[in-house]
């Protein structure tokens, strides 16, 4: 065999291993590629992230889009960027204020530079004050109560109960063990309705359009690959959190996004998701509106509802009962 030939084979050989090789691993989340350069960091049972990450590689910089809750998880996200040879982090994204998507913020240098919009800045200046000092005083007995059951449990650990209890128990183990050490950094760029922060290897464009999960929320959109990153705009196999925002203005994001033709949509928490998601979580809110409705006119209560079929294997059903009691309220108000 010619040395030319040779060359091609060793040289084909090295970019498929490339091409093929083991994601980083960590306790706290996997790392889906979602494109080159393009990753998502999604939390896995038992892990202290909470939330869903992204990494976006522009070319000469990458954008970290929401850092989680656990100080210890974020600061592993400056290694797997290193790992995964991306360029270095200049932008981190907050999609909104909850504390799971914005504690990690303190762990990146000072010349990274945390983009939200305006009004999310001002909620978490606002709130994370308070969040902090209840935290501090609830949590601990909740712990204690996750701890235990975790150590007295008895069965099957790919059971549905056993997930519940890693789902909750590593959250108010953050709580309690990274309170005194939480300083809150707050973002420093503000995006409104739209923007793009432009790349030598790609683009990105930014929407904020108000209030939805919260306030105020921000999507982030690679065009050219069809990614979007949500924050929780979308929970996939799972129950959102509504109590905090709009369900109408909730509705008019998932329509957009979904008018945005994504073939990969990374949900704030959940698996990664695609167009189907977007209407299942619409259908979640208007049977919701619906039930709320139906115990209006026959002067139940919320607590009187249940939980339709299609959503009974769902994540989170806690927040069933606080979304069911948000909804009621609203509608009795403007009744």
């Amino acid at each position: 065999m010619s040395r030319v030939l040779i060359f091609l084979a060793l040289l084909f050989f090295l970019i498929s291993c490339k091409s093929q090789r083991e994601m980083p691993t960590s306790d706290n989340f996997d790392v889906h590629e979602l494109s080159s350069g393009v990753y998502a960091l999604i939390h896995k049972f038992g892990g202290k992230a909470i939330c869903n990450a992204g990494l976006i590689d522009l070319g000469d910089s990458t954008i970290v889009f929401d850092t989680f809750l656990s100080l210890k998880a974020a600061e592993e996200i400056p290694s797997i960027v290193k790992q995964l040879e991306l360029s270095p982090i200049k932008f981190v994204v907050n999609s909104h204020l909850h504390d799971d998507h914005i504690r990690g913020n303190q762990v990146f240098p000072k010349e990274v530079k945390i983009i939200s919009t305006y009004r999310t800045a001002e909620l978490i200046v606002k709130n994370e004050p308070e969040n902090l000092a209840y935290q501090k005083k609830y949590a601990p007995a909740q712990l204690a109560l996750y701890d235990s059951l975790l150590k007295n449990y008895v069965g099957d650990t790919s059971s549905r109960a056993y997930k519940k209890i890693l789902m909750w128990q590593p959250y108010y183990h953050v709580l309690v063990e990274e309170n005194h050490l939480i300083k809150t950094r707050l973002p420093e760029i503000f995006i409104e309705k739209e923007n793009a922060i432009k790349g030598s290897k790609r683009s990105v464009k930014f929407f904020s359009k108000g209030s939805g999960h919260t306030e105020s929320d921000l999507i982030l959109f690679l065009p050219d690959e069809k990614i979007v990153f949500t924050g929780d705009l979308l929970f996939v196999d799972s129950h959102p959190y509504l109590a905090d925002g709009s369900t109408d203005h909730l509705k008019e994001w998932l329509n957009f996004i979904d008018s945005l033709d994504a073939e990969i949509i990374i949900p704030g928490h959940g698996p990664i998701g695609d167009g189907q998601d977007l209407l299942l979580m619409t259908q979640y809110i208007n049977s919701l509106e619906k039930i709320a409705a139906n115990l209006i006119e026959k002067e139940l209560t919320p607590d009187q509802a249940v939980i339709p079929e299609t959503f009974e294997q769902w994540w989170f059903e806690r927040f069933f009962g606080w979304n069911m009691a948000f909804i009621y309220n609203n509608k009795k108000e403007t009744k």
